[in-house]
């Protein structure tokens, strides 16, 4: 399977589960449901796992972390950006009736799927000027170090290797970064949405202040330890007003804010998507 091959609609897999004995797994929730999701499909299509597991790249498939809706009943959901692998996915999981997740057993209820119609997102996006955002899981992102600004980074990383400098590193960022988060959302629909966002120099734009930071509440971090890999994460949760300032404003790429940000709350952002980082929601857009 080559990963990013596919041009597909992007898929929404919903899992309903009960337990009548769960401790609270909080945000870690997200690392073990990482293995759940892998050990099923390699029971299922074990060249796929495999794929999906050794690929460096950006993951095509985000999983939330495991969420308690009602006393007993939990959900958690994985999006998926190709078909193959959603079709993979509902087929594995057909055949399970539990799940272990730290040594508790999850019955599954339900298990549903939506579509999300890529096209029908672009026709009915709004050149709002105003988000309220609430990240509800650790957000971080990744910055390069030193910073380049993306729209520059292919001719300048090719002038400082010509130079014989410093390749440039990354570093975890986990505070709420507009111009890291749509950078990030944007890669991401790039990647594997195979729909074009007519956007005016959209990442000049972004570097150059069309996205800022108008306040924040709430905000702190945490540090979850991923005990599988023995490695840990820092991000952060907390409420965010983002703007769009006049000076920069441009209604065709507030439209492409608004796409971005409203698929990034199913695919969510940043580092660790597929282990519950980056979910957030939307409050308020105006």
């Amino acid at each position: 399977m080559k990963i990013g091959s596919e041009h597909l609609p992007i898929d929404v897999i919903g899992f309903l589960l009960t337990c009548n004995s769960s401790p609270k797994l909080g945000y870690s929730s997200g690392f073990h449901l990482r293995g759940v999701f892998y050990r099923t499909l390699r029971s299922y299509d074990p060249y796929m796992a495999t794929q999906l597991h050794d690929y460096r790249g950006l993951a095509p498939f985000s999983i939330s972390p495991l969420m308690e809706i009602h006393p007993d009943i939990y959900f958690f959901r994985v999006t998926s950006y190709l078909t193959r692998l959603s079709d993979a996915l509902l087929r594995s999981f057909s055949k399970v009736d539990c799940i272990k997740l730290a040594n508790n057993t999850y019955r599954i209820i339900e298990i549903s799927c939506k579509r999300i119609d890529l096209d029908g997102l672009i026709k009915e996006s709004k050149p709002f000027r105003r988000y309220e955002i609430e990240f509800i899981t650790p957000t971080c992102f990744r910055k390069p170090s030193p910073y380049i600004p993306m729209h520059a980074f292919g001719l300048l990383a090719k002038i400082m290797r010509a130079m014989g400098r410093p390749k440039s590193r990354y570093r975890f960022h986990p505070l709420p970064d507009p111009t890291l988060m749509l950078r990030n959302l944007k890669r991401q629909w790039d990647q594997y949405a195979g729909v074009s966002l007519m956007g005016k120099r959209f990442n000049r734009w972004l570097e150059e202040g069309g996205i800022a930071i108008a306040g924040v509440s709430q905000i702190k971090t945490h540090r979850l330890i991923d005990k599988a890999r023995k490695r840990f994460f820092v991000g952060f949760t907390g409420r965010v007003r983002f703007s769009l300032p006049e000076d920069t404003f441009s209604e065709e790429n507030a439209k492409v804010v608004n796409v971005l940000l409203r698929i990034g709350q199913e695919t969510q952002v940043g580092v660790n998507r597929t282990a519950g980082f980056g979910v957030y929601k939307i409050l308020k857009a105006k």
